[in-house]
């Protein structure tokens, strides 16, 4: 069994391999751009015609050539395709011989370190993501924006926006917290005639509880359509279908808009009441509380937005915990067990402001008028709520995205 002295020594035997490869790839495609410069060909017009590449092949080759660092410069470069084109081109238009025949080694040298020591550009790819940090935005991207695109047509159904929101606010009992608990999803459709849009949340409490779930007039919860608001969905109530299963409710949405053509999706935009939910101090309990949601169906963004009034957790800054939960399911964000199934991505959590003014979104215009709405129901003073957010684009299906507030005695 590997050690993992011999792992980490693996490991800085690889990266400088790689280094030694974007160097002398760096080297050989600057000296290709000077020579084609010394000819009057300096802008990417003139690059794309001389060798024969597409615009976004040259803008890669130009900007490895920038790159002051070697595994930037590897990161950046154009495939391995685009740069057997790059020295087809620049033989045709008659770049210096000693020129061509670097890059021709450089480009040798990079096929060689993929076969013997990577794999494939792909994985090239991954391992540098974690040597290069401003690759990893554009590297992560680009797989989560593949990955929703596979599973939006594997399930048949998608959103284009999800928002899971918990306004959490001082209770009667010191101990604990009330809190209105927002699903929106907004944009939905159905990418296949038999696309159905499944939800499978925990609304109810179970017997014995020192918790209530309600809907926001304080009446019980049978199915979806209860907890609905109205003037903010879209979806009818007899397109929502709801069966009980214990404590869980499993509702079923059909007849979702069908393709992507011009009209709309629909919105489905529900709200609950959870009174004593949320507790106020740590006591025997976990060391934070929090709120969060799981990433389904597959959506383009998804937001998880905390929203606390000012005497909740006053001086507690949030934590983003991002897990897998293909295997084990939901979990507590402080289950010692689940540290493994945690998602190391670049999301982060923001702070907005305070108010529903601060929650203003580009692709939900109506969001400050509906957390407004839900607060003036309960009771409650909007303009007292702290707004944390995290923002997500093309989040792994299935995750739970989590904000864990910790908390003191």
């Amino acid at each position: 069994m590997r050690t993992e002295t011999q792992a980490a020594g693996v490991e800085v035997a690889l990266r400088r391999r790689a280094e030694e490869t974007g160097d002398r790839l760096r080297a050989a495609v600057d000296g290709l751009l000077t020579d084609l410069g010394g000819r009057g060909i300096r802008d990417q017009r003139g690059m794309q015609e001389a060798l024969n590449l597409s615009q976004s092949a040259v803008s890669r080759l130009v900007l490895s050539a920038r790159s002051g660092d070697s595994l930037a410069s590897l990161s950046n470069s154009p495939g391995l395709e685009a740069l057997k084109q790059v020295a087809k081109g620049a033989a045709k238009s008659g770049v210096d011989k000693a020129c061509l025949a670097e890059v021709n080694l450089a480009i040798a040298e990079l096929e060689h370190f993929l076969a013997a020591e990577v794999g494939d550009r792909n994985t090239l790819e991954a391992v540098l993501c974690d040597w290069v940090q401003e690759s990893r935005g554009s590297f992560e991207l680009r797989h989560k924006a593949a990955a929703f695109k596979s599973m939006s047509a594997l399930r048949g159904v998608r959103a284009d926006v999800i928002v899971n929101a918990a306004i959490v606010h001082p209770s009667a009992d010191s101990r604990v917290y009330d809190c209105i608990g927002i699903d929106a999803m907004l944009g939905c459709r159905r990418l296949r005639p038999s696309g159905l849009l499944r939800l499978f949340g925990s609304h109810l409490a179970p017997p014995g509880s020192s918790y209530q779930v309600t809907t926001l007039a304080g009446g019980a919860i049978g199915s979806l359509r209860d907890e609905m608001v109205p003037g903010f969905s879209t979806v009818s109530a007899a397109q929502a279908e709801s069966v009980e299963h214990g404590q869980y409710l499993e509702t079923t949405v059909r007849d979702l808009p069908l393709g992507m053509g011009d009209f709309p999706g629909q919105d489905l935009v529900s709200a609950r009441m959870y009174r004593g939910v949320q507790r106020a101090v740590r006591g025997e309990g976990p060391a934070t509380s929090g709120v969060g949601g799981q990433a389904e169906p597959p959506a383009e963004v998804y937001v998880v937005d905390a929203l606390l009034h000012d005497d909740v957790w006053p001086d507690a800054k949030p934590e983003l915990r991002i897990y897998d939960t293909v295997v084990r399911g939901i979990t507590h964000p402080d289950n010692p067990m689940r540290q493994g199934d945690r998602l190391d991505m670049l999301e982060s959590v923001q702070f907005l402001g305070r108010g529903p003014h601060a929650l203003r979104m580009a692709e939900f215009a109506r969001y400050p008028e509906l957390v407004a709405t839900v607060c003036e129901q309960a009771g409650w003073d909007a303009s007292r709520l702290r707004v944390f957010r995290c923002r997500v684009r093309y989040p792994i299906y299935g995750s739970q995205i989590g904000l864990a507030f910790p908390l003191t005695d």
